[in-house]
């Protein structure tokens, strides 16, 4: 059976799977949109299977009675669903996940350096949500998201997190001096982590300005047709609530270093 996923093109959360698929060639999969300006990620129905009643949602009934779902397994939080998807469509597409120690590797040498290669690599994977997200998100709420509705950006929320921000983005790119992907030499599921906040962010804050190395990596991974196809509904999306949302990007230009320009978004 076909696998079903709830999402919304306005949420950036939702490209992670969304990317993942993209990547994989996956066409198995049934989008059922969830609607946020109505709420009906909100519905009694839905917060059942997604218990803080957000979007992405992946159900698979191909898997039973695991998890919270009785017929199948139920998954929420983006990071979840698109390791999963990963690892179901593993023989398929880029791999995206390094392979575990013992896999393929015939001696202790080799098996020792495959563990420790994995290591690493979720080590990368595992900062993104507590160094880059956490201080990402507050700000695109502030400066997108706020606007957007008509109400002021707090800036006490911005005078925290802003400067967070730009010192993440600075480890980032000094990271990037050695490695061509924020995982290590391939394309990875650690780069499509960061990469629609880095998109969405990038909307209001100059992000790439005097990083070189982080600039060269979005040059690479933008590039990919698995982006230009996942990313393009949600830019369609948003151009519908912020008119010139499109066009309105820090990209790789702007004056100094990130955190100094201030691209609001305005209805």
């Amino acid at each position: 059976m076909p696998l079903k996923l709830y999402a919304s093109p306005l949420s950036w959360n939702c490209l992670r799977p969304e990317l993942v698929l993209a990547e994989k060639g996956a066409t198995d999969v049934v989008r059922i949109p969830a609607d946020l300006i109505r709420g009906t990620h909100k519905t009694a129905g839905f917060v059942e299977k997604s218990l803080f009643g957000k979007v992405p949602l992946l159900e698979d009934d191909s898997v039973g009675g695991i998890g919270d779902g009785a017929a199948g397994l139920v998954l929420f939080e983006s990071r979840a669903i698109s390791r999963y998807l990963c690892e179901k469509y593993a023989g398929v597409g880029p791999r995206l996940i390094p392979p575990f120690a013992g896999e393929g590797q015939d001696s202790d040498h080799d098996r020792t350096r495959a563990l420790a290669s994995r290591a690493i690599w979720e080590m990368r994977l595992a900062v993104e949500p507590i160094e880059f997200d956490v201080h990402v998100t507050p700000v695109i709420s502030e400066m997108i998201i706020a606007p957007a509705l008509g109400k002021p950006s707090d800036e006490a929320v911005l005078a925290r997190h802003r400067p967070k921000l730009d010192n993440c983005l600075d480890v980032l790119d000094k990271a990037l001096a050695t490695m061509p992907f924020m995982g290590g030499e391939e394309f990875s599921l650690v780069d499509i982590v960061y990469m629609p906040c880095i998109c969405v962010g990038s909307k209001c804050v100059d992000v790439f300005s005097g990083r070189p190395n982080l600039a060269h990596w979005w040059e690479r991974v933008s590039a990919r047709e698995g982006w230009k196809k996942a990313v393009k509904p949600m830019d369609e999306a948003w151009e519908r609530v912020v008119p010139g949302w499109k066009g309105q990007s820090a990209g790789l230009a702007g004056d100094g270093k990130g955190g100094d320009g201030d691209n609001r978004a305005h209805l």
